[in-house]
Protein backbone atom coordinates (compact mmCIF):
# COMPACT_ATOMS: atom_id res chain seq x y z
CA UNK A 1 0.00 0.00 0.00
CA UNK A 2 2.85 2.43 0.80
CA UNK A 3 4.37 1.83 -2.62
CA UNK A 4 1.02 2.57 -4.27
CA UNK A 5 0.67 5.84 -2.33
CA UNK A 6 4.24 6.89 -3.24
CA UNK A 7 3.60 6.15 -6.92
CA UNK A 8 0.34 8.10 -6.77
CA UNK A 9 2.05 11.09 -5.12
CA UNK A 10 4.88 11.01 -7.67
CA UNK A 11 2.36 10.87 -10.53
CA UNK A 12 0.34 13.81 -9.14
CA UNK A 13 3.53 15.85 -8.64
CA UNK A 14 4.72 15.11 -12.20
CA UNK A 15 1.33 16.02 -13.67
CA UNK A 16 1.13 19.24 -11.65
CA UNK A 17 4.66 20.29 -12.53
CA UNK A 18 4.09 19.80 -16.25
CA UNK A 19 0.76 21.63 -16.09
CA UNK A 20 2.23 24.68 -14.35
CA UNK A 21 5.41 25.06 -16.45
CA UNK A 22 7.86 23.74 -13.86
CA UNK A 23 11.02 22.52 -15.52
CA UNK A 24 11.32 18.75 -15.21
CA UNK A 25 14.62 17.23 -14.16
CA UNK A 26 16.96 17.09 -17.17
CA UNK A 27 19.98 14.77 -17.40
CA UNK A 28 23.17 16.67 -18.17
CA UNK A 29 26.44 15.17 -19.38
CA UNK A 30 29.59 17.14 -20.19
CA UNK A 31 32.36 15.61 -22.31
CA UNK A 32 35.74 17.00 -23.26
CA UNK A 33 36.94 17.17 -26.88
CA UNK A 34 38.25 13.59 -26.72
CA UNK A 35 34.85 12.28 -25.57
CA UNK A 36 35.77 11.60 -21.94
CA UNK A 37 33.03 12.37 -19.42
CA UNK A 38 33.84 15.43 -17.33
CA UNK A 39 30.45 15.70 -15.57
CA UNK A 40 27.28 13.63 -15.20
CA UNK A 41 24.33 15.02 -13.33
CA UNK A 42 20.76 16.28 -13.28
CA UNK A 43 19.37 19.80 -13.20
CA UNK A 44 17.78 20.84 -9.92
CA UNK A 45 14.13 21.87 -9.55
CA UNK A 46 15.04 25.36 -10.80
CA UNK A 47 16.52 23.86 -13.96
CA UNK A 48 20.13 24.74 -13.12
CA UNK A 49 23.36 22.75 -12.90
CA UNK A 50 27.05 23.50 -12.31
CA UNK A 51 30.17 21.43 -12.90
CA UNK A 52 33.33 21.48 -10.84
CA UNK A 53 36.31 23.50 -12.15
CA UNK A 54 37.36 22.03 -15.50
CA UNK A 55 40.58 21.93 -17.49
CA UNK A 56 40.75 24.53 -20.29
CA UNK A 57 39.37 23.32 -23.62
CA UNK A 58 36.25 22.67 -25.66
CA UNK A 59 33.37 20.76 -24.11
CA UNK A 60 30.08 19.30 -25.32
CA UNK A 61 27.10 19.68 -22.96
CA UNK A 62 24.33 17.14 -23.67
CA UNK A 63 20.75 17.49 -22.36
CA UNK A 64 18.33 14.51 -22.21
CA UNK A 65 15.09 13.75 -20.41
CA UNK A 66 12.49 11.02 -20.43
CA UNK A 67 9.93 13.14 -18.57
CA UNK A 68 9.44 16.26 -20.71
CA UNK A 69 5.79 16.52 -21.75
CA UNK A 70 5.17 16.46 -25.51
CA UNK A 71 4.31 19.83 -27.00
CA UNK A 72 6.42 21.88 -24.58
CA UNK A 73 9.38 24.00 -25.64
CA UNK A 74 12.55 24.69 -23.70
CA UNK A 75 15.38 27.21 -23.70
CA UNK A 76 18.92 26.29 -22.67
CA UNK A 77 21.68 28.67 -21.56
CA UNK A 78 25.19 27.40 -20.86
CA UNK A 79 28.08 29.60 -19.76
CA UNK A 80 31.72 29.34 -18.75
CA UNK A 81 33.10 32.66 -17.59
CA UNK A 82 32.45 35.23 -20.36
CA UNK A 83 31.48 32.55 -22.91
CA UNK A 84 27.76 31.95 -23.29
CA UNK A 85 25.80 29.62 -25.57
CA UNK A 86 22.02 29.45 -25.79
CA UNK A 87 19.39 27.54 -27.71
CA UNK A 88 15.69 28.38 -27.87
CA UNK A 89 12.52 26.62 -29.00
CA UNK A 90 13.80 23.14 -28.20
CA UNK A 91 10.92 20.72 -28.64
CA UNK A 92 10.39 18.25 -25.79
CA UNK A 93 10.54 15.47 -28.35
CA UNK A 94 14.20 16.34 -29.04
CA UNK A 95 15.07 16.02 -25.36
CA UNK A 96 13.36 12.64 -25.05
CA UNK A 97 14.89 11.43 -28.31
CA UNK A 98 18.59 11.82 -28.96
CA UNK A 99 18.92 14.88 -26.76
CA UNK A 100 20.29 18.33 -27.45
CA UNK A 101 23.98 19.23 -27.37
CA UNK A 102 25.80 22.56 -27.24
CA UNK A 103 29.53 23.23 -27.53
CA UNK A 104 31.37 25.68 -25.27
CA UNK A 105 34.98 26.69 -24.69
CA UNK A 106 36.18 26.73 -21.09
CA UNK A 107 39.07 28.88 -19.93
CA UNK A 108 41.52 28.26 -17.13
CA UNK A 109 40.02 27.91 -13.63
CA UNK A 110 36.39 27.97 -14.85
CA UNK A 111 33.42 25.66 -14.61
CA UNK A 112 30.29 25.28 -16.72
CA UNK A 113 26.96 26.47 -15.37
CA UNK A 114 23.64 26.16 -17.14
CA UNK A 115 19.91 26.58 -16.94
CA UNK A 116 16.99 24.92 -18.71
CA UNK A 117 13.67 26.77 -18.68
CA UNK A 118 10.21 26.10 -20.04
CA UNK A 119 9.24 28.59 -22.73
CA UNK A 120 5.86 30.28 -22.43
CA UNK A 121 3.33 28.72 -24.81
CA UNK A 122 1.70 32.14 -25.33
CA UNK A 123 4.90 33.81 -26.50
CA UNK A 124 5.71 34.40 -30.13
CA UNK A 125 6.65 31.31 -32.08
CA UNK A 126 10.29 30.59 -32.81
CA UNK A 127 11.70 30.34 -36.33
CA UNK A 128 13.83 27.60 -37.82
CA UNK A 129 17.00 29.55 -37.02
CA UNK A 130 16.06 29.84 -33.33
CA UNK A 131 15.08 33.51 -33.62
CA UNK A 132 11.69 34.76 -32.45
CA UNK A 133 9.01 35.41 -35.03
CA UNK A 134 7.31 38.79 -35.39
CA UNK A 135 3.79 39.54 -36.60
CA UNK A 136 3.67 41.21 -40.01
CA UNK A 137 0.35 43.04 -40.46
CA UNK A 138 -1.43 43.08 -43.81
CA UNK A 139 -0.27 45.93 -46.02
CA UNK A 140 -2.88 48.34 -47.35
CA UNK A 141 -3.79 47.46 -50.94
CA UNK A 142 -2.04 44.10 -50.79
CA UNK A 143 -3.53 40.65 -51.27
CA UNK A 144 -0.91 39.18 -48.93
CA UNK A 145 -2.47 38.21 -45.60
CA UNK A 146 -0.99 39.11 -42.21
CA UNK A 147 1.53 36.47 -41.10
CA UNK A 148 4.50 35.57 -38.89
CA UNK A 149 8.06 36.16 -40.14
CA UNK A 150 11.47 35.58 -38.57
CA UNK A 151 12.68 38.66 -36.70
CA UNK A 152 15.90 38.92 -38.71
CA UNK A 153 14.16 38.75 -42.11
CA UNK A 154 14.17 41.69 -44.51
CA UNK A 155 10.38 41.84 -44.25
CA UNK A 156 10.51 42.21 -40.45
CA UNK A 157 13.20 44.91 -40.67
CA UNK A 158 11.10 46.80 -43.22
CA UNK A 159 8.04 46.74 -40.94
CA UNK A 160 10.15 47.84 -37.95
CA UNK A 161 11.51 50.87 -39.81
CA UNK A 162 8.12 51.82 -41.24
CA UNK A 163 6.38 51.69 -37.89
CA UNK A 164 9.09 53.39 -35.89
CA UNK A 165 7.08 56.61 -35.65
CA UNK A 166 4.46 56.72 -32.91
CA UNK A 167 0.85 57.60 -33.71
CA UNK A 168 1.26 60.96 -31.94
CA UNK A 169 4.42 61.69 -33.91
CA UNK A 170 2.63 60.85 -37.19
CA UNK A 171 -0.32 63.09 -36.26
CA UNK A 172 2.03 65.95 -35.35
CA UNK A 173 3.91 65.56 -38.63
CA UNK A 174 0.64 65.45 -40.59
CA UNK A 175 -0.57 68.64 -38.84
CA UNK A 176 2.67 70.27 -39.99
CA UNK A 177 2.07 69.13 -43.58
CA UNK A 178 4.71 66.40 -43.47
CA UNK A 179 3.76 63.04 -44.94
CA UNK A 180 5.65 59.90 -43.85
CA UNK A 181 6.51 58.81 -47.40
CA UNK A 182 7.69 62.18 -48.69
CA UNK A 183 9.22 63.72 -45.60
CA UNK A 184 7.04 66.80 -46.22
CA UNK A 185 9.44 68.53 -48.60
CA UNK A 186 7.03 68.44 -51.56
CA UNK A 187 4.15 69.79 -49.48
CA UNK A 188 6.27 72.72 -48.36
CA UNK A 189 7.46 73.48 -51.85
CA UNK A 190 10.93 72.03 -51.38
CA UNK A 191 12.63 69.47 -53.60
Amino acid sequence: MRIFIRILIAFVFAAASSAYGVTPLINVSVSDSSGHAAYEGVTNTSGTFATRTLQPGNYIVQFRSATTPNGSRYAVVVSAGNKKVSANAIAAEKLTGGGVAVKIAVGSGLNIVGKVTVEDKDSAPMGHNGKPMVWIPRKMGSNLAAHWAESDSAEAREVATQSSLSTKNLQDRQNQGITPNQGGDLLRGGR
